[in-house]
């Protein structure tokens, strides 16, 4: 980090007109311009005319660079926002209260950088303001470390009108991705999901510093008592509340139910309810909640099926061709919301999605027969994620036996930097031809293979072993606002990551052998088998800890998030037989189960500041995510006796 202790002078060219002996030259003078950082194209996703409600987020965007072009390294400065009283009875004391910092990376050679979608909050701290439906300025500082930079804002600040607001639940919704998949599936086997989306609930009305923090959320070397003050931090993280008042921090006045439906695009009419999965395998119409975490959107993570008549509609009824529908996310409140005037729009969002319908495969007439599963999933959101892709690949064809199993986990997001990187992957492969047979496990951890075999021969082929591997790895330099600073934090994850295997493989000349084999009375002459038990597992979790201690703040993290846990066994026997008139015969089964639970749990930045109007004691939620373990039998598949491949 570069520190400037001194505001640096930029130099910026102008070209000014001068006359002399009566001709005009053009004269090049260096005007010095005193600021560090230059704000430019603010904008707020607001009518500013209409009043705006008190602990409500507000949606801006700007454009901001460094005009300092001797720093030669990345800095990170946080951006923050005031909301100061106009024409205040006091000039010289105006009430303000102040939104968290935006935490902004700027690149070196001074260039541009536009930052989107970002929110700031007029806090409890504006409650006097509120009342009276005073208006007040927006101001904008910039800092790095504990210094004050001078800024110059080129964009015109809004003035906005403050009022007391009432509780709204804002609704979001995304889907992982943006195909719908009408699954085949067969007799014991789980249903497949026609999607899989994300839904994030913000509690606008809640003052998004406060919330109730548990002393496993506060570092131990915040655990001192304030010499100024004379309580500890978790005293002060009280708020001055009851603890009946701290339990219902982040509580909404009753329930609130969220559903989904299909809608198809050529006929707006017709709603398909869709079902949401639970952990045991069963489904609801509907997810009911009375709890956020104030400031952030709380996310959760839903698998949704279609059933019954409306199953049959989309297969092979009156929507069996249509390809195009809406997703539509509600959520439905017991009680009366009070927002701003957009926000009373978002109890409902919209998601266009394509239709695709798996088609049987016909194995009895065909060049090879396959049991094959992909499944990937995105969970989390732009600051943090978590991606997974399993994929199984089971093929008996004319050139003999295939079978795959391949398992991959990312990391991936953006806290003050970005950061994107594969945590593990796992294969497991056996092959069996008439000529040879051969088997490629492998592990990675961290881009590093730590563990693997191979092996190829005309021999029998037996392989019993459990690779696994614990691996860690940090992602440093990431960061978030707090008040006037930047609180910097790593994130180290780590975990397991392993393959079960047990594979026995051979090739066979004896008649009886590949007859009893096959169940085939045919004369096989060559044949070849294929038995295993394979299972890729990931096991990963995530600890995000830092903090910094200064004479204007002193705060922290150290917190737990249950990335993933990812297992898929899959068994099967495969068989594939040369009759003496080369013809190919093939036999097989197999099963397959998947148990998953994706990121999970919460992270909160804690601490005091001491500095003007950013002087309180807060909690910042920085991510909040919920999910459970999910078992499903993904395949039960088989050739259902020999078949004779063409």
């Amino acid at each position: 980090m570069f520190t400037i202790k001194t505001p640096l002078l930029a130099l910026v060219v102008l070209a000014t007109l001068t006359a002399c002996g009566g001709s005009d030259s053009a004269v090049e003078e260096p005007v010095v311009v005193d600021f560090d950082i230059e704000m430019s194209d603010f904008s707020m996703d607001f009518d500013t005319s209409q009043a705006f409600a008190l602990n409500h987020r507000i949606p801006v965007s700007f454009t901001i660079r460094g005009t300092d072009t001797s720093i030669t390294e990345v800095t990170n400065i946080p951006v923050s926002f005031s909301f100061v009283e106009k024409n205040p009875a006091d000039p010289a004391a105006p009430i303000v209260c102040s939104s968290n910092a935006i935490d902004v990376e700027l690149p070196a050679n001074g260039a541009p950088v536009v930052v989107e979608n970002e929110f700031i909050w007029p806090v409890s701290e504006c409650q006097i303001l509120a009342e009276a439906g005073r208006e007040v300025e927006l101001q904008v500082g910039f800092f790095r470390d504990e210094t004050e930079l001078k800024g110059n804002v080129t964009a015109t600040l809004p003035t906005l009108t403050l009022r007391e607001g009432g509780t709204d639940v804002e609704y979001e919704l995304t889907t992982e991705s943006s195909v719908a998949l009408l699954a085949i599936t067969e007799a014991e086997e789980s249903p497949t999901p026609v999607l899989s989306v994300k839904s994030g609930f913000v509690f606008n009305g809640a003052d998004p510093y406060f919330s109730k923090i548990d002393a496993s959320e506060i570092p131990a070397d915040l655990q001192v008592v304030d010499a100024e003050t004379g309580l500890s931090i978790q005293q002060e993280l009280t708020y001055g509340m009851t603890e009946a008042q701290l339990n219902q921090l982040g509580k909404l006045p009753a329930s609130v139910t969220l559903t989904y439906v299909l809608i198809p695009e050529s006929a707006p009419g017709i709603i398909l309810p869709l079902m949401i999965g639970q952990q045991d395998g069963s489904t609801v119409a509907s997810f009911s909640f009375n709890e956020i975490q104030p400031g952030i959107a709380d996310e959760a993570h839903h698998d949704l099926y279609l059933e019954g008549a409306d199953l049959a509609a989309v297969q092979d009824g009156e929507l069996a061709n249509e390809t195009h529908f809406i997703l539509r996310g509600c959520v439905v409140t017991s009680f009366s919301q009070n927002g701003n005037d957009g926000d009373l729009a978002n109890d409902c969002k919209d998601v266009d999605v394509n239709l695709e319908r798996e088609s049987a495969t016909a194995v009895t007439a065909a060049s090879n027969s396959s049991f094959k599963k992909n499944q990937k999933r995105n969970a989390g959101n732009a600051r943090i994620a978590i991606e997974s892709e399993m994929d199984v690949d089971n093929t008996l064809s004319r050139n003999g036996i295939l079978s795959r199993a391949t398992g991959e986990v990312a990391l991936r997001g953006n806290i003050g930097k970005s950061f994107d990187f594969t945590i593990a992957e796992a294969i497991a492969e056996a092959i069996v031809t008439k000529d040879k047979s051969s088997y490629f496990h492998q592990i990675k951890a961290f881009n590093v293979v730590v563990a693997g075999d191979t092996k190829e021969g005309k021999e029998h082929l037996k392989l019993k072993n459990e690779f696994e591997q614990d691996k860690a790895q940090e992602v440093a330099g990431l960061g978030f606002g707090f008040g006037p600073v930047r609180l910097g934090f790593k994130i180290s994850a780590g975990g397991r990551v392993g393959i079960d295997v047990d594979d026995d493989m051979d090739l066979l000349t004896d008649l009886s052998e590949c007859q009893l084999l096959l169940v085939s009375a045919e004369v096989v002459n060559t044949c070849g088998y294929l038995t295993r038990s394979v299972e890729p597992n990931f096991s990963f979790t995530g600890r995000i800890f830092g903090g910094l201690d200064l004479r204007i703040v002193k705060a922290g993290v150290d917190a737990n998030l249950h990335f993933l846990e990812n297992r898929f066994p899959l068994t099967g026997v495969l068989s594939f037989g040369l009759t003496d008139d080369d013809r190919i015969l093939v036999r097989g089964d197999v099963t397959l189960d998947h148990t998953l639970q994706t990121i999970s749990g919460k992270v909160k930045l804690v601490g005091t500041i001491k500095v003007f109007r950013f002087r309180r004691s807060k909690s910042v939620t920085l991510v909040s995510f919920s999910s459970k373990p999910v078992t499903q039998n993904l395949l039960r598949r088989s050739t259902e006796g020999t078949l004779e491949l063409l």
